[in-house]
């Protein structure tokens, strides 16, 4: 993986600032060089507001233990801490994992089946409240009332907690059964010390550590199924004003400082705006009229979303619109997820996948600037990717209609109708169209199901209403497999109304190499069995692996801080911040 734009150090006093204008100008004079364009990677100024746009309609939940979505996590770290996290560099390095609300990445027992942190003294609540282990095990207890419990509003979150920790198999969390009282799970040693014990061992519990399902919540302020509308923060930030778009208008949220939070206990955020404003329901071909027309009103807006296709060739053949852009690969796969219990013949799946057109795909997002055409789920950078091409696709991005046709053939039984969940946006919808198009040439009619981005995945995540083929994305929750591929292929992945795993995927043999991948730790055995996985999957035709994809967003003139995170795939909000 390649990291963000170049970046160099703002100067910030204003004497500097003249003289270096004064001299470039002079610089400028003498060599017919044009003055230096200022980067928007370039250190941001304490004070002022930030503004991200964004198509979506508002944010699906705040609720730490209920998200399990990138761009959630993204806005999550302006108001939540979690245990780990990943740092952000800005020089093109790889992100380093660190310690958050604790002091260090956890200490393993021989086995890994147990871990330990110890929590930052004075790591406060907005409310003034000190953060304490009880808080922590609270939140983390609640993973199973979302998951399982008879009570849960709130759908979604990662699997991995009840997943690993040793905890009954019939608690259903804090809401539904009360407090868990045996001393096994997760357990206080003291206010600031907290022991996970695990059923399997887990080298990569550390990596998980820095979602948001490891974040603490105060019981007493736990609204339940509305606390991702009002959560309490333990960033730099607190939410004060949320009001999603409707109707076709736009929504807005603000996150304004929180005085509680102390940057001596921070060892990532700088925090440097006075406040983070979202803009929702924005069009992304609006947004970038704007900035790139200089529109003052969006001197300060990043478009969170990629730069509309229409306005490519223009960003990228004018020097000072490609430095006000964040570009650069990330760990994200689009893919198509091919439902087996639908569609549950090989050589129909087979078809669907050599037939699948590529190219037209990431035309309509604006060309390969947007991604590398894939083979794998895995992608390149990964410690864990494995290079192959199971069906022989690799010079072939428009597929081969041929062979396809000649699969249906062969089949005999194949459906002729499919169903096909999509974004409810107008990138989305030219996406699911270009679907459309390429299966009509073998002969299947596909049923457009868009949905709203704030709802997508809580309908695509709940078994009862996932259509026969899902349109949808994954970023790597950590490097090297397992983040990515027990979460999307293994059978112990399909949970009524938390589903990741979009092709219902449930192959014995499969389930038994995730689970001999994930016992290997991060090991180079490990890496080179996660890319047996990735290709025995492959095999079972359960997926349109269509591009490991890229990022180029716009930002205002006045922006700074802008880098590609690339846990997230997206600009990291938190480095966000605004120039002198």
């Amino acid at each position: 993986m390649s990291g963000s734009p170049n970046t160099r150090t703002s100067l910030r006093a204003v004497g500097a600032l003249v003289s270096a204008a004064l001299v470039s100008g002079l610089l400028a004079a003498c060599t017919d060089e044009p003055p230096a364009v200022a980067n928007v990677a370039d250190e941001p100024v304490t004070g002022g507001t930030v503004t991200v746009v964004t198509e979506s309609e508002g944010f699906e939940s705040l609720d730490p233990q209920g998200m399990f979505i990138a761009d959630l996590f993204n806005v999550s770290q302006l108001i939540t801490r979690t245990l780990t996290t990943f740092t952000v560099p800005s020089d093109g390095t790889e992100p380093e994992l660190v310690g958050d609300l604790a002091t260090d990445v956890g200490t393993p027992n021989e086995d890994f089946t147990e871990w330990v942190f110890t929590l930052r003294d004075d790591v406060k609540w907005e409310t003034g409240e000190e953060v304490t282990c009880a808080d922590v095990r609270y939140g983390v207890l609640r993973s199973y009332d979302i998951r399982h419990g008879k009570k849960a509003q709130v759908d979604g979150g990662p699997p991995y907690i009840p997943a690993w920790l040793d905890i009954p198999d019939d608690y259903k969390g804090p809401r539904t059964d009360g407090d868990l009282t045996e001393d096994r799970g997760v357990v206080c040693d003291d206010d600031h010390t907290i022991r996970f014990t695990l059923k399997t061992p887990a080298s990569n519990f550390p990596a998980a550590a820095a979602m948001p399902a490891f974040s603490p919540v105060p019981a007493d302020a736990d609204t339940w199924g509305d606390y991702g509308l009002d959560p309490v923060a333990t960033g730099p930030y607190k939410l004060t004003e949320y009001e999603p778009a409707t109707d076709g208008g736009q929504g807005h949220a603000l996150f304004e400082r929180n005085e509680h939070w102390d940057s001596e206990t921070d060892p990532v955020r700088e925090a440097r705006p006075d406040a983070v404003k979202y803009l929702f329901g924005v069009a992304r071909e609006y947004a970038a009229q704007q900035i790139v027309n200089d529109n003052p009103d969006y001197a300060n807006a990043v478009m969170y979303q990629n730069v509309p296709a229409n306005y490519v060739q223009q960003v990228v053949n004018d020097d000072e619109l490609m430095a006000q852009t964040v570009t650069g690969p990330t760990s994200a796969i689009r893919y198509l997820a091919i439902n087996t219990e639908s569609v549950p013949d090989i050589e129909c799946r087979k078809a669907l996948v050599i037939g699948f057109n590529k190219r037209k795909f990431l035309d309509v997002l604006g060309g390969q600037i947007f991604g590398e055409y894939a083979t794998t789920v895995l992608p390149p950078g990964d410690p864990g990717h494995a290079d192959f091409d199971v069906f022989g696709l690799s010079d072939n991005p428009d597929g081969d209609l041929e062979r396809a046709q000649q699969l249906l053939a062969d089949a005999g039984d194949c459906p002729k109708k499919l169903s096909l969940d999509g974004t409810d946006t107008p990138t989305g919808k030219r996406l699911a169209e270009s679907i459309q198009a390429t299966y009509a040439r073998l002969g299947i009619t596909i049923e457009l199901n868009l949905i709203a981005p704030d709802q997508f995945f809580g309908v695509v995540d709940d078994l009862d209403k996932q259509g026969d083929l899902t349109l949808a994305g994954w970023i790597a929750d950590w490097p090297g497999g397992s983040g990515t591929l027990p979460a999307m292929y293994h059978g112990d992945s399909i949970i009524n109304k938390a589903n990741t795993n979009y092709a219902r995927l449930d192959d014995a043999d499969i389930n038994e190499l995730i689970d001999a991948a994930n016992a290997a730790g991060n090991t180079d055995e490990a890496y080179e069995l996660w890319g047996a996985v990735d290709k025995r999957i492959a095999e079972e035709a359960v997926t349109v692996p269509i591009s490991h994809t890229k990022v180029l967003s716009l930002c205002g003139k006045n922006v700074r801080g802008a880098v590609l995170n690339l846990q997230h795939g997206a600009v990291d909000i938190a480095s966000l911040g605004v120039a002198g």
